[in-house]
């Protein structure tokens, strides 16, 4: 089979097995060698033998595929009670969807071309002419396309075609094309000239694009008999309806147009794009269970710890990458979500630097950095290295371009550093974990005080378990206990394959119970402008999002300001024009003071947080109002971790003031010239 394009990577390694259920009950389900007979041969051969191996259907698969070989029959006009050819497919992510919608995309391709060469004899007025039907069927797969799959990401659009050549691995001279934002046009359409149309993935940016104004594009796709919306809901969440919209008009009408839409989730909005491309007697097929209290899948842990102060942040972040490596010793693949590209590339920079230095692994943890800043030939790059690590360390740190349909296997843990978007959102960066019917994943949320009411209010069905900075501390240092006590039989008793040398030293306690010097430590090193930058695109993050925290904006401001002093170890929190302030709704109507309780910052200690042994400068205003919120189990007991006030970094060693204190923070300037890019850094 030929390898259409280029910059389609089929270098990830192919998981060991097929992906579970969300119950992770398998046992009832068919298996695929029940489709011989229904499906080509060489397509069963890639599922069963090579390069998929695979036994056992998921539920979307089986309840999809079942309804082959009718759900590919072309449609006949004449036919009174035609079969049912369009379908409606709710299933979450990491349920094996894919497959059950390529499978009958190739199926239909394969039957299509075939029935080319055989019309091309029957209008040649003779029984039988081989050479003319193999031409006929050449020039039917070059000239008009056989599916168009739409994808909400470039991420996942790749991902689809890489699932669609392996496939088609059996099936000789079956191509893939596509067309995605980020990468070469020209070659794009040089690779459309020369080949085959079997299956065409895109996302809908360059879809319309290039239907809009490449002419053989409109030409080769006017007769594409079907097409896919993958992620629907989430192609609706970013904006893409009137593109997708665009793009169905180059496409036949139905019936003679095939259409399934996938979605997680059947919302308002699903249900019109539904009403609109399907036919009127489409399937519903509903793979997600109505009794299902969590719209996560049920066999992850998940964790929420409410930090006492903004200052844990960071060393929290820390011990729950240990908490992983000590946990899946030889096998730790985390990946940990920020709500802004501006602080995922910051943090990417620091965990490089810490991580050689406080984590178990020590340098052989391996840190991948993946945002949408970055190029498309980088972010392929780092997306497929970070599939194909077995390195047993390693961290992705990512925006959300990673959030949904992208399957990294072998994921054990998702770290979420701040709010998600949405409710929705924390279920799909859930969902990188615990696939493939692994039960080895676990999901963790961090939240700053303020944040805490987004649990209360936006995750009420979700098995959120508190885990305060006590706990994650005192389980950490049992787990380094235990390795230091008897390095061979810890890594024997964790039932994984041993690492030469996983771990940077024999005694990992001391270590361990530096985190927070060493986290203090380093921040000294980061550049302020970077934690100013930041802290815009966080602030202009929150309150967007101040509906979903209920809280008000005043408030944020001063959470903001309160994470860029106490976590990141700025002397005094950046300024904001009020030009700035006004565009973000701050201001009230006088027009002198930030809206809500504050004029300055105030001491965000949480709950109880008044046994901690680390201390912020006094206040003399009250607690701000989300400290009544919820229950914040995270400040019980405080950290008991930091250890008198945080060191001063107001000189350094030369007795010379130091860059974060003789920094002017009157930045009007900067941040007039720089206020609409930095609201949109996420």
């Amino acid at each position: 089979m030929a390898l259409c394009v280029a910059f389609v990577s089929i270098k990830s390694p192919i998981p060991p097995s097929q992906p579970g259920q969300s119950t992770g009950v398998v046992s009832d389900l068919p298996e695929w060698k029940s489709l011989k007979g229904r499906i080509q041969h060489d397509t069963l051969k890639a599922l069963t033998v090579k390069p998929y191996k695979y036994d056992k259907m998921t539920k979307v698969q089986a309840d999809v595929l079942d309804q082959l070989p009718g759900l590919i029959a072309p449609p006949d006009a004449e036919d009174p009670d035609p079969p049912t050819r369009d379908l409606l497919v709710r299933a979450r992510t990491g349920t094996g969807k894919t497959l059950a919608f390529l499978v009958p995309a190739v199926e239909a391709r394969l039957a299509a071309i075939e029935r080319a060469g055989k019309q091309a004899v029957i209008d040649a007025g003779v029984k039988s002419d081989k050479h003319l039907e193999d031409r006929a069927r050449r020039a039917f797969a070059r000239r008009h396309a056989g599916t168009l799959i739409i994808s909400p990401t470039r991420e996942l659009a790749t991902q689809i075609a890489n699932e669609a050549i392996k496939l088609t691995h059996h099936h000789e001279g079956f191509e893939v094309r596509l067309f995605v934002g980020g990468m070469s046009k020209r070659q794009q359409m040089r690779e459309w000239a020369r080949g085959r149309r079997d299956i065409v993935v895109g996302t809908p940016g360059r879809l319309r694009d290039v239907l809009q104004s490449e002419s053989e594009v409109a030409h080769g796709l006017e007769n594409t008999p079907m097409l896919i919306l993958d992620e629907a809901d989430t192609l609706l969440d970013l904006g893409f309806r009137e593109d997708i919209e665009s793009i169905k008009r180059f496409l036949p009408s139905s019936p003679e147009r095939q259409t399934f839409l996938f979605s997680a989730t059947v919302s308002s909005a699903v249900q019109q794009i539904a009403k609109s491309f399907l036919s009127d007697n489409h399937a519903y097929i509903n793979c997600v269970s109505g009794s299902d209290p969590s719209p996560v899948h049920a066999h992850v842990p998940q964790y929420h710890t409410v930090l006492p102060t903004a200052a844990h942040q960071i060393p929290t972040v820390l011990r729950l990458l240990a908490h992983d490596q000590l946990t899946n010793p030889g096998s730790s693949k985390a990946i940990i979500f920020f709500p802004t590209t501006k602080m995922t590339v910051m943090f990417a920079n620091i965990l490089r630097d810490v991580a050689r230095q406080c984590l178990p692994a020590g340098r052989n943890t391996r840190v991948f950095e993946l945002h949408s800043k970055r190029a498309q030939e980088s972010r392929t790059r780092t997306s497929d290295a970070f599939r194909a690590d077995t390195s047993g360390a390693s961290v992705l740190i990512t925006s959300d371009v990673s959030a949904r349909g992208v399957d990294y296997p072998g994921v054990t843990r998702v770290i979420q550093v701040g709010i998600p978007s949405g409710a929705e959102q924390y279920v799909h960066r859930v969902g990188r974990t615990g696939r493939a019917g692994r039960t080895n994943g676990r999901g963790d949320l961090v939240l700053l005080p303020w944040e805490v009411s987004f649990v209360t209010w936006q995750l009420t069905k979700v098995p959120l378990k508190p885990l305060t900075v006590n706990e994650l501390k005192a389980q950490v240092t049992e787990l380094a206990a235990k390795h230091d006590a008897n390095p061979t039989a810890f890594f024997d008793d964790a039932n994984v394959p041993r690492k030469s040398n996983i771990f940077s030293t024999q005694s990992l306690a001391p270590i361990l119970a530096d985190v927070d010097r060493t986290a203090s430590d380093l921040l000294a090193k980061v550049d302020p402008s970077d934690i100013e930058e930041t802290f815009m695109s966080l602030l202009g993050f929150y309150v967007g999002h101040a509906q979903e925290l209920r809280i008000r904006k005043g408030e944020i401001l001063e959470g903001c300001k309160d994470w860029a002093v106490d976590a990141m170890g700025l002397q005094a929190p950046p300024h904001i024009s009020p030009t700035m302030l006004d565009r973000l709704g701050l201001r009230d109507r006088g027009g002198s003071k930030p809206s809500g309780r504050f004029n300055s910052r105030s001491s965000f200690s949480s709950p109880r947080s008044s046994s901690s042994s680390y201390s912020r400068p006094s206040s003399s205003h009250s607690r701000p109002s989300w400290e009544s919120r919820g229950h914040v189990r995270g400040g019980e007991g405080g950290d008991g971790s930091y250890r008198g006030q945080r060191p001063s970094r107001s000189f350094d060693s030369n007795g010379s003031q130091d860059r974060r204190s003789s920094r002017s923070y009157d930045l009007d300037n900067q941040y007039l010239e720089q206020d609409t890019n930095l609201l949109h850094l996420s």
